[in-house]
């Protein structure tokens, strides 16, 4: 059985070293990131005013759920009626319906593509749609949302810097990983002997290249791709 450093911001890794430790791996939690929240921005509360104007608000992660659901809660006592409210994967859906709301998320992929092939987003020519994210996020949801004739707003709600008091600890011989910001603030601390597990292409991609060990892709960040990707 392999010992597995599952490298998630603090409080976000459990659940997956639950599922690996029940099926025989010694795991160790060390966050490569720290979520910092980002105050919110005069314009970007104007637009918050307006969200009842929105077609739709994709969350991209459950940090953004997390952040922005508690910023729209303080200026929408009730929530407005009529929006789509989605998620990236099931984590993200969770934080959505804590809020009480119904989210729609992707079954399988769990990444931008996956949520833009959502019924919801086939026809939106002329529509609102507001993208809630981190700091530096990806653009390629909004682009293609763009090229559909959507008007999209994006407002970062957090940012994300390495943590610390990241390290590999000692004996570790798999690194689960799963975004390229996460790579960077721990590249350096990764022997070339180490295999890393990567979410996705985008995240493999740059994990080899500038790694000179064994990399896996999984299928997604999702806890059960993650699980599914590790040999054995």
């Amino acid at each position: 059985m392999s010992r597995v450093l599952i490298t998630r911001p603090a409080g976000q890794g459990e659940a997956l070293a639950a599922r690996l430790r029940a099926a025989g791996h010694d795991v160790e939690l060390v966050p490569a990131l720290r979520i910092e929240p980002l105050p919110l921005a005069d314009e970007h509360r104007r637009r918050l005013l307006d969200l009842d104007l929105y077609h739709a608000v994709f969350f991209v992660s459950a940090n953004a759920a997390h952040h922005a659901l508690a910023a729209m809660a303080d200026l929408w006592p009730q929530w407005p009626v009529g929006l789509h409210w989605l998620a990236v994967g099931e984590s993200t859906a969770a934080v959505i319906r804590q809020a009480g709301l119904t989210p729609a998320y992707p079954r399988s992929g769990f990444n931008s593509e996956a949520v833009l092939a959502l019924p919801c987003l086939a026809e939106v020519r002329d529509r609102r749609i507001l993208i809630c994210r981190g700091d530096g996020g990806r653009d390629w949801l909004a682009a293609r949302l763009r090229e559909r004739g959507a008007t999209v707003d994006v407002i970062p709600f957090y940012r994300r810097l390495p943590d610390p008091r990241r390290h590999c600890p000692d004996g570790i011989d798999t690194v689960m990983i799963t975004s390229v910001e996460g790579w960077r603030a721990l590249a350096d601390r990764i022997a070339a002997d180490i295999m890393v597990i990567a979410a996705g292409d985008r995240v493999a991609a740059a994990v080899a290249a500038s790694h000179a060990g064994p990399v896996i892709t999984a299928a997604s960040a999702h806890d059960s791709d993650m699980l599914a990707a590790l040999p054995g």
